[in-house]
């Protein structure tokens, strides 16, 4: 996966992926933090933005745009478990309903199985149901129980699809 890639837009002719820049960084740091599970989890704005503003070799941060208004975003680390982690993936509310998480995962899946990688991972919070019901819709099996993992009380779910 290359940071540069976008949607193909015959496939998708109304979301465009972006690496994130400072200003939706801010954005999404606001955004995000009103949310659950980030929320419940006590992330603060601050706290967001510079998870989304730190560039390292071994993450990747996209934008993904709606038309021209950011939507959603999207945190991979490339090498993981042979394939990527899905670290975050988040659609902002007044743009969730319209099929972006569910394109998100197909053209990560796609880049994935492109590479020869043989899983998608990802983690939810175990009280974040509409999360787990959306990865399970995508065909996401849980394959660990890590509790305390994020935050002490709280449990995380490691989800995996084969590809």
């Amino acid at each position: 996966m290359n940071v540069t890639s976008i949607f193909e837009l015959n496939r998708f002719p109304r979301q465009t992926l972006l690496p994130m820049n400072p200003e939706w960084a801010n954005l999404f740091g606001e955004g995000l933090a009103q949310m659950d599970p980030w929320l419940r989890l006590g992330y603060s704005p601050a706290s967001l933005t510079r998870y989304f503003s730190a560039i390292t070799p071994d993450r990747q941060i996209w934008a993904i745009l709606d038309r021209e208004s950011p939507a959603a975003c999207l945190t991979v680390r490339p090498d993981w478990l042979r394939g990527p982690l899905l670290e975050l993936l988040a659609v902002l509310p007044q743009h969730q309903g319209k099929g972006i998480g569910k394109d998100m995962i197909a053209w990560l899946a796609g880049e994935t199985r492109r590479q020869g990688k043989a899983n998608l991972w990802t983690i939810s919070s175990e009280f974040n149901h509409a999360a787990l019901a959306f990865y399970r819709r995508q065909g996401f099996e849980e394959a660990g129980v890590l509790p305390d993992l994020i935050s002490l009380g709280e449990t995380e779910r490691l989800l995996r699809l084969r590809l």
